[in-house]
């Protein structure tokens, strides 16, 4: 208990959401009840000092207290209340923002901050410490795979900065992100997928899929154009039919991940083309003409089928609740995922049999896949044949 400047005005340490505080009271004298010749002393809360009171505030109702008293009419205290700015309150900012701007993946954002940021949503957003992300970032990596917790601060850190730069909330303003610069970190990720499927996979897989020629979904046509061409998933679903040229080749606009180029197209993915049914202006579209957002999973599922050592063996929920994994599953479990065969493995199959063939250089490579950096593309280098040895031999044997 601390004593103040102020007459029958004291305050105490006290927490609010980890952060040190202070409560403020003031004491008066009042008749005891019971032996109406003595008086007692009574001490009442005015409020926090993250609530915006201080001591003059205190003081005024101490003040206020008394006369009150003196009249016979004694009023309860009423706390001065702020309304806080909480993280829901920035999120509610940050989702208006982006979807406005036209991010494609705001729904994604959207679901990771409802089902992974739950327990932060009314918390004060100038509350929020490095110490409780690192709390959250060791709790969900008990459930979730790395990837996904980077995604989870990722998300959080985006809304923190938006607050921060476009919040009209004066001390969000003054806020430093306490997951900016990688101040919170998940142990480094090897995103190199490995994965992709061998020559008699892939002619097992398609002669699998032959049977859905017919789908409306047109599984069997995107697995051909997806791996005739290496692009990525995306860049095949939004292809026009401008972009099919005359002279054989596919153009794939630039986009945020890859460059624009020029692909050519293999006979049978010329003839599967041509039969395609238009539309609408996208080449490969939904029968209402619109764009296919993802491969069916009914895909993934005949993959697994065919090829069983494909299939994730860790068990990651039951009755629909996320299981706290073990160390051994959790490894297990990413390695399992970094080499599964998915949809994009068909890209880094179309990459891979590139490089093994001994025809191509890692430049070309990188072209034809639209890497903005050969650094990507060094991943297949180790399965380029290796001529070097016999190359070095005979510079100094022919000598």
């Amino acid at each position: 208990r601390y004593s103040t400047n102020k007459t029958g005005v004291f305050w105490r340490h006290c927490t609010t959401n980890s952060k040190d505080d202070k409560t403020y009271y003031i004491t008066y004298k009042v008749q005891d009840e019971k032996d109406p010749t003595q008086k007692k002393t009574v001490e009442s809360v005015v409020g926090k000092y993250s609530q915006n009171v201080r001591i003059a505030y205190a003081h005024q109702k101490y003040i206020e207290t008394v006369n009150n008293l003196k009249t016979g009419e004694p009023v309860p205290i009423k706390r001065k209340k702020k309304k806080y700015y909480t993280l829901q309150n920035a999120f509610d900012e940050y989702i208006q923002h982006v979807k406005s701007e036209g991010k494609k993946t705001w729904k994604k954002d959207q679901e990771i901050y409802t089902n992974h940021l739950e327990k932060f949503h009314q918390v004060e957003l100038v509350s929020l410490t490095q110490e409780n992300f690192n709390d959250l970032k060791n709790e969900k990596l008990k459930t979730h795979s790395k990837r996904t917790v980077q995604y989870i601060l990722a998300v959080a850190r985006q809304i923190i900065n938006y607050a921060i730069t476009y919040s009209k909330d004066k001390e969000a303003q003054r806020y430093i992100n306490p997951i900016a610069n990688g101040k919170v970190k998940v142990k480094k990720i090897d995103n190199a997928n490995k994965a992709f499927f061998k020559y008699d996979q892939a002619e097992l897989l398609l002669k699998e899929l032959e049977k859905y020629k017919l789908s409306s979904s047109l599984i069997y046509q995107l697995t051909i154009a997806l791996l005739h061409t290496g692009a990525r998933f995306s860049e095949v679903a939004s292809l026009n039919w401008d972009d099919i040229k005359d002279d054989g080749t596919i153009y794939f606009k630039a986009t945020k991940e890859g460059n624009a180029r020029h692909v050519s197209m293999s006979n049978q993915l010329k003839a599967i083309i041509e039969e395609l049914p238009k539309r609408s202006e996208l080449v490969f579209s939904t029968p209402k003409g619109t764009q296919i957002q993802q491969m069916p999973d009914s895909w993934q599922r005949i993959v697994d089928k065919l090829f069983p050592e494909n299939v994730i063996t860790v068990k990651r929920t039951e009755d629909g609740v996320m299981l706290e994994l073990s160390q051994k599953d959790r490894e297990l479990l990413e390695k399992q995922t970094k080499n599964r065969l998915t949809v994009h493995s068909l890209r880094h199959t179309h990459a891979s049999w590139m490089a093994m063939s001994g025809n191509f250089t890692l430049l070309e490579i990188r072209d034809e896949l639209g890497h903005k950096t050969t650094k990507m593309t060094e991943r297949y280098a180790h399965l380029m044949p290796e001529d070097r040895h016999k190359k070095v031999s005979a510079l100094f044997d022919d000598n």
